[in-house]
């Protein structure tokens, strides 16, 4: 059985549910998370983007001072396979 999403849960006045699921949500974190976790999430979420909009992206990333750990797990892949890809953008992917 898959959980309702919070929407089904307001919908069915569950408030209690949806207190519990806020009670952990840590707003500090979510509202300072910087804009570069967005762009790489967007640019390497949509499938017809080309690869030079999600180095582009990254690169952002790496200026704003993002580290290649975090541009891994943004991009589902290692931290040494996000620099290999994406140090150079003259280098091939």
């Amino acid at each position: 059985m898959t959980r309702p999403t919070i929407d089904e849960l307001i919908d069915n006045g569950d408030w209690d549910e949806v207190a519990r699921r806020f009670e952990g949500f840590d707003v500090e974190r979510a509202v300072h998370r910087p804009i570069s976790d967005w762009w790489l999430r967007c640019a390497a979420g949509d499938p017809k983007n080309p690869d030079d909009l999600l180095r582009t992206k990254v690169a952002a990333a790496r200026a704003d001072g993002v580290s290649w750990q975090r541009i891994g797990e943004l991009l589902g892949v290692s931290e040494a396979e996000a620099q290999q890809r994406y140090d150079s953008p003259s280098k091939p992917s």
